[in-house]
């Protein structure tokens, strides 16, 4: 059974935003705006100096308030906010997102108020998100409580907790430029009302979340975080980049969020340990579980590129065999039905480089994935689509159409693109990652993540976890 606490912050049935306003500029205006404008559950505006806000009628207080409130949102100077908890605690309230800063991370007295603010939390059995943070968001039902602009779109399935505010709704925005969608996403700040093993442990039961994305800067109560995660990846994945990994990340991180940033290396391994994915940063982050979420896992470590760059398709051979990937020479067989498509002087070993014949970039980029994707000695497919055939928007739509084709078929294989070329081919790629055709710029960012992905399937092996239809 999911925790109802917990539920009450993605699942409201009502949200009262404390600290609302009709003054541009706010916090109050632009939280008021955004749950406004995408949430269709009961709202409830509390401010003692508004008599409407954005045309809803505003309570001076939360006693005022004739109905149950299942979230609330503060967004009020801190040295009001433990008052106010205490007063959503008779109410029975079930969660708040305390967006102010000022606590813990601020400081002794700022301790203190967060002390405070807990004790009356905890005598209402209120589930806290923050203080000191940035939002949540549940996509799938239009509710954005966050700073962030904008409701972003609905039917997602990847889940992002990020205890870094601002830069965790960066990663967000990146995600969504690259056509990802998403279910849930907290960004939790000084994390004192809700630990990290009970916010997975939420989004391990959760339906509508496939792949979990983390942001750490610390960990608390690692035990029983790793415990929940054994649980989880065995289900689905977990994808986690931990920052404060050096002497100078964690003293920063303890004066950005009061996080005890803790030892690297026993993250690291504990993380192996569990099933987690390591990233090594927050794009690594978003590039891992786009695959994740798009294309199949794959069946095992051989990889098939194509290239019409000899050059790059050496450097991602390279690249894919250090990240724990395999480069194998095709067989003959395989090789004979590729040199009667491509010119003489091309190379159909693996790479194949079927080299600039732009005119035929269309047909020779659908045909070989085809071949690829029947043939038993690859599992894995990176076309590379490099320069001239990046600004050619017919081959994306053809790698596009030719993979899902593939997909349809009864075996899963996946493909992911390299993708090499310059900003204004943008939309090109877009035609791609529309289709759920994950792009990634650069060979060292495609390894990376294949190899990321790879090596999940792998803890999934050891434990003879099956992993059929995933």
């Amino acid at each position: 059974m999911k925790d109802e606490k917990i539920d009450a912050i993605f699942n409201p049935k009502s949200v009262a935003l404390i600290g609302a306003s009709n003054k541009e500029g706010k916090m109050g205006y632009v939280f008021a705006k955004n749950i406004i404008d995408g949430y269709r559950g009961k709202i409830y505006m509390v401010n003692p100096s508004e008599e409407q806000v954005f045309g809803l009628k505003c309570y001076p207080d939360v006693r005022s308030i004739p109905d149950s409130i299942d979230l609330a949102v503060i967004v009020i100077p801190a040295k009001a906010v433990p008052k106010v908890m205490e007063e959503l605690a008779e109410k029975g309230t079930k969660a708040a997102v305390v967006i102010t800063a000022g606590f813990s991370e601020a400081g002794p007295e700022g301790k203190k108020l967060e002390e405070e603010m807990m004790v009356a939390a905890n005598k209402g059995k209120i589930k806290v998100v923050g203080p000191n943070c940035f939002g949540i968001y549940n996509c799938n039902i239009g509710l954005n409580a966050s700073l962030g602009v904008g409701t972003p779109p609905q039917g997602g399935d990847i889940s992002f907790v990020t205890q870094s505010g601002a830069y965790g709704m960066a990663i967000f925005a990146f995600a969504l430029d690259h056509h990802m969608k998403f279910a849930k996403i907290m960004a939790h700040g000084n994390k004192a009302g809700i630990e990290d093993y009970e916010i997975l442990r939420y989004l391990g039961e959760d339906d509508e979340t496939k792949v979990i994305c983390l942001f750490l800067e610390s960990v608390n109560k690692g035990r029983e975080f790793l415990e929940e995660a054994k649980k989880i990846t065995p289900k689905k994945p977990i994808v986690a980049t931990k920052t404060g990994r050096t002497a100078g990340a964690a003293r920063a991180a303890a004066s950005h969020t009061a996080a005890l940033a803790g030892s690297f290396t026993a993250y690291e391994a504990a993380f192996k340990q569990s099933g987690i994915i390591f990233a090594r940063n927050g794009m690594d982050l978003i590039n891992i579980a786009k695959g994740l979420d798009w294309q199949p896992l794959p069946r095992g470590p051989r990889v098939g590129i194509i290239t019409n760059s000899g050059g790059t398709g050496v450097e991602l051979a390279d690249l894919c065999e250090e990240a724990g990937l395999v480069v194998p020479e095709l067989s003959e067989e395989t090789q004979k039905k590729i040199r009667e498509l491509i010119p003489p002087y091309a190379s159909a070993r693996n790479p194949v480089d079927m080299t600039p014949v732009w005119p035929k970039f269309v047909e020779l980029y659908s045909k070989i994935i085809k071949i690829l994707y029947e043939s038993s000695e690859i599992d894995i497919i990176i076309p590379i689509i490099l320069q001239r055939a990046a600004m050619m928007p017919e081959v994306c739509q053809a790698v596009a159409d030719t993979v899902n084709q593939c997909l349809a078929s009864d075996r899963k294989k996946p493909t992911y693109v390299c993708w090499v070329s310059v900003r204004s081919a943008q939309g090109n790629m877009d035609i791609l990652q529309k289709n759920r055709v994950p792009c990634y710029d650069w060979p060292e960012r495609t390894a990376r993540a294949v190899g990321a992905i790879y090596g999940y399937v792998e803890f999934l092996k050891r434990r003879a976890i099956s992993f059929e239809g995933r």
